[in-house]
């Protein structure tokens, strides 16, 4: 698939509805060719300025001019997310045409702040314009290097019975404790909290802050596959296999059969906290997106 062209010029949106699918972030909605856009005005991706000091983000979110050291109070995963909550969406700065605006009255002091949010970036410079160029050339970049792989159609549309029970002729290794999960980082009976808890019982284990589900696969650090076995968990973008169309999903590998065809368990898909279990055959098992835990 082509890369999808931003808005031209200043006019390139940031969030969905506005942004385009298929870009979004840490299923916030949030286009991630604008976030890119960002580290790079920010900071030359986390190179230059305030973004070098420990802990500190790309972005220069928590950075104020009285206080640039509160930056290192949000990692680069906080600082998305704070950004987009706060920066962007409650201070109504969804498109860099109307950070530019905003600059722009802020400047001249006729910025209403109780009716159209704090701004974003108090440069009148026109950096929302430099940003939306940046957006542009991503897309060009995307283009130049294949476009983005659209989920296959087969998989797209493919979403299995859950089953309360294990069914027959699979099995799992070792029963589930669930009683027993912590519910730290990831919100008690969701697929996160879930995975998070059973990969340790199955011999794996994966970071607090690895996102919604769709983001695990995406995650630095660990391992990707398209071969299934028993402990790996599995990533599934928005919409893929019957995945919540904002956050996508994740689940576990329970068994993998000798034809390739395998069983999975996963949290919330029956139900809050609830407890299911799905199969899927070799060739749609093969489309799969799997991340190896540490050991």
């Amino acid at each position: 698939m082509k890369g999808i062209q931003a808005e031209a010029g200043v006019d390139a949106y940031i969030i969905e509805g506005e942004a385009k699918a298929g870009f979004k972030v840490f299923g916030l909605n949030i286009d991630a060719r604008a976030i890119i856009a960002i580290a790079i005005a920010e900071s030359s991706l986390g190179t230059q300025g305030v973004a070098t000091a420990p802990g500190a983000n790309m972005f220069g979110f928590g950075a104020f001019d009285n206080n640039t050291t509160n930056a290192q109070n949000f990692s680069d995963d906080k600082a998305v997310i704070k950004m987009t909550q706060e920066t962007i969406i409650q201070n109504q700065n969804t498109s860099f045409a109307i950070q530019d605006q905003k600059a722009q009255l802020l400047s001249t002091g006729n910025l209403n702040v109780a009716a159209r949010g704090g701004v974003y970036c108090t440069d009148a410079s026109g950096s929302g314009k430099r940003r939306a160029a940046i957006m542009e050339s991503i897309d060009k970049w995307i283009d130049a290097h294949g476009g983005i792989s659209e989920i296959s159609k087969e998989l797209l549309n493919t979403s299995s019975v859950a089953m309360m029970a294990v069914p027959t002729s699979y099995s799992v290794s070792r029963a589930n404790q669930a009683g027993n999960y912590v519910a730290g980082t990831y919100p008690w009976g969701q697929c996160t909290w879930y995975v998070f808890n059973r990969t340790k019982e199955l011999g794996y284990q994966f970071g607090p802050f690895m996102g919604n589900g769709g983001d695990w696969k995406n995650k630095p650090g660990y391992q990707t596959t398209h071969e299934a076995k028993t402990g790996y968990a599995i990533s599934f973008s928005s919409g893929q296999a019957g995945a919540d169309r904002t956050y996508g999903h994740v689940a576990i590998v329970e068994d993998v059969k000798e034809d390739g065809s395998i069983l999975i368990s996963e949290s919330n898909v029956l139900g809050l906290g609830t407890i299911s279990y799905r199969t899927f055959s070799a060739a749609e098992a093969a489309q799969l997106t799997y991340i190896v835990g540490e050991k």
